[in-house]
């Protein structure tokens, strides 16, 4: 089976997912087929983990890093906080411009070795690679959309919302400079309400270090027909705080945010810039 007849149920909305994803699996391909025979049977076609050695299987991934890293990490089935929690790997997808060698290139290797079996069709990686990157990427999309979505209400309420990466990335930041209140933002359905709640759990943990002072919002966006299920999926998530309670909301809440923010006084605009020894200091956002 081609890459072109894999079932493709969001082509009409995704057309550019599709077209990236042809293109990795083509590469993945090309670049096992290229292995020597007793690592891959070219008539049935049989890839022969077990047989590899950690210099031949680094030999692989290098080949085509960018495309190499993705298959691997997606048919292995982690995700990259688990590969961070798993082998202490952290932003597993750098790996894709960054292969060279290092210390993080060894610990990829080895973690992955571990995971695969010791051999493998070839369609069935393919596919596997195919179908778990098309859900991860799609996934990402929509939850990319739906963080610009709520910052977009809060300024057009007023407020002044950003996504910020220090100390720690956020999603949102009210104000963005010394934030009173910070969110992050997920989508999900409820077969995989566990592991959000966890993300949710880990995130607040990191965001009550490095902003002791701000109040931390969850936003979980699910399927419509799941809404009715909402106070069975706060409490679950609500099960992974420490500590502080934070609170929980869904896509259709985003208005009860509001009120908590009269009784936070959370103020409206820009952050006013410092004034030091009576020379402005303009803020960086």
């Amino acid at each position: 089976m081609k890459p072109k007849d894999y079932p493709r149920p969001n082509i009409g909305e995704l057309p550019s997912l599709y077209a990236g994803l042809d293109n990795l699996v083509q590469r993945v391909d090309a670049a096992i087929r290229n292995l020597p025979e007793h690592l891959f049977d070219k008539e049935k076609e049989i890839i022969h983990f077990g047989r590899m050695n950690e210099g031949e299987f680094r030999k692989l991934v290098a080949s085509d890093p960018e495309a190499m890293v993705i298959a691997f990490t997606r048919v292995c089935g982690l995700s990259i906080r688990e590969f961070s929690r798993l082998f202490e790997l952290k932003d597993v997808y750098r790996l894709q411009s960054k292969w060279a060698g290092r210390k993080d290139e060894n610990l990829f290797v080895k973690s992955i070795m571990g995971l695969l079996p010791k051999q493998m069709h070839l369609e069935t990686f393919l596919y596997t690679f195919y179908k778990m990157w098309e859900e991860h990427q799609k996934r990402h999309r929509r939850g990319r959309e739906f963080e610009e979505e709520v910052r977009d209400f809060f300024r057009a309420r007023g407020y002044e919302c950003e996504k910020i990466t220090s100390p720690i990335e956020v999603n949102g930041a009210i104000p963005s400079i010394n934030p009173r209140a910070v969110f992050q933002v997920r989508t999900g359905v409820m077969r995989d309400l566990v592991k959000r709640a966890k993300e949710f759990g880990s995130e607040f943990r990191l965001s009550a270090k490095a902003f002791p002072g701000a109040k931390f919002i969850a936003v979980f966006k699910i399927p419509p027909h799941e809404l009715n299920r909402r106070t069975e999926i706060r409490q679950k998530i609500l099960e992974h705080r420490v500590g502080r309670e934070y609170d929980v909301i869904f896509q259709d809440e985003l208005e009860e945010v509001l009120k908590k923010f009269k009784e936070w006084n959370i103020p409206k605009g820009k952050p006013k810039p410092l004034v030091l020894l009576g020379v402005e200091r303009k803020s960086v956002s």
